[in-house]
């Protein structure tokens, strides 16, 4: 009996799957690098949970969703859950790119200016 079709197979089912793991980490599908923007608001929900962590901002009665980095990104960079925690209630600025999919309010954010002035990078450069 030949192994070539279990091979084959196996091959086969590693080239399908592969792009639906690399296309989750993909910043370019989900975020539009070309409409970015500083928003102002006051920070009102933390929620590190992985893959990626999220912050929530008030900007003028309306709630806008940031997704970040991994926790353990943001931990070795800094941007800690006391940290974070501590400006909850306070006025930010984050920078966030929006999202392709034309969900309204969802960005990924790259930088948060916090309400002492300290800057903490959240996530991808842009």
């Amino acid at each position: 009996m030949t192994r070539t079709p279990i091979i084959t197979a196996g091959l086969l089912c590693g080239l399908l799957l592969s792009p639906a793991a690399w296309a989750h980490h993909s910043f370019a599908v989900e975020f539009d690098a070309k409409n970015c923007s500083d928003i102002s608001g006051v920070l009102t929900k933390v929620d590190y949970q992985n893959p990626h962590a999220y912050i929530y901002v008030d900007a003028k009665g309306v709630t806008k969703t940031f997704q970040l980095s991994s926790p353990s990104n943001l931990k070795r960079g800094g941007a800690t859950v006391p940290v974070m925690n501590s400006n909850i209630g306070k006025e930010v600025v984050v920078r966030g790119c929006a999202s392709r999919n034309g969900e309204d309010n969802r960005y990924a954010a790259s930088f948060i200016k916090l309400s002492d002035g300290t800057i903490q990078r959240l996530g991808q450069d842009v």
